[in-house]
């Protein structure tokens, strides 16, 4: 039985990290899992990655280059691995182009939904973790807000240099993906776990262990962690600071 685990949230929420702490908490409990990170895990996507970080581009084409990042990952990558009983983990995956690309960029949302559908082919999480917390503290995490007019300030990613466009967004703009995500939880709040993320990271781990032990299915048998943890391009540093 395979469990598709996705991780969302504002820049600097620590979804990164705590994906990639779980990954490791599940594998020791014998479980065989698939870490991966949206856009990238596949060679497609990586590519695709660097332009959507670090190039200027309209919302149209970002919409589109995020759908065939996806597209490429669900195809190659996410679906095989649970066919195969494996547990995914998922640094972003659709719900992130709904918040980000929808109400951040203000895409229609007819739009918006056709290329998820496209994308997914209908494949969603099993459960989805929101790390929730004001903008203006996830982006001191990542960084430092620049001075401007009230809600306006821009900013800028100080552990990523490579990795700025959407942190140098206005505060409004990630003020309405916080806002979207919330909108998107209270449509399936079966499926979504909001969690604080301006608790402490011990307790924030914690709180998403116990949610994830409440579904995983019987534990696999033993197994080598070769075997068991596969990256696909993602990267485990669970000790890490928190991150996006």
């Amino acid at each position: 039985m395979s469990l598709f685990i996705s991780f969302e949230g504002g820049e600097g929420s620590g979804k990164s990290t705590q994906g990639a702490i779980l990954a490791r908490w599940i594998v020791k409990q014998g479980f065989p899992v698939t870490l991966v990170r949206e856009p990238g895990s596949t060679r497609l996507g990586n590519h695709l990655r660097r332009l959507l970080k670090g190039k200027q581009m309209s919302p149209a084409a970002e919409l589109l280059l995020f759908a065939a990042a996806r597209a490429e990952l669900v195809e190659t990558v996410v679906r095989p691995a649970l066919e195969q009983g494996r547990a995914v983990v998922a640094d972003r995956y659709a719900d992130s182009t709904v918040a980000y690309q929808r109400y951040g960029r203000k895409i229609a949302a007819r739009l918006v939904d056709a290329a998820n559908n496209l994308a997914t082919q209908g494949l969603k999480p099993d459960v989805t973790f929101l790390l929730d917390l004001p903008p203006e503290d996830g982006l001191r995490r990542v960084g430092n807000i620049r001075p401007g007019p009230p809600g306006e300030g821009k900013t800028h990613r100080a552990d990523d240099p490579e990795q700025l466009r959407f942190e140098r967004e206005p505060l409004l703009f990630h003020r309405r993906v916080r806002a979207g995500y919330r909108k998107l939880v209270e449509k399936e709040p079966l499926r979504w776990v909001v969690i604080n993320a301006t608790e402490p990271m011990e307790q924030v781990t914690d709180t998403i262990r116990r949610e994830v032990a409440r579904r995983l299915p019987s534990i696999a048998g033993p197994s080598g962690l070769a075997d068991l943890l596969d990256l696909t391009g993602a990267e485990l540093e669970a000790d890490r600071a928190p991150e996006g």
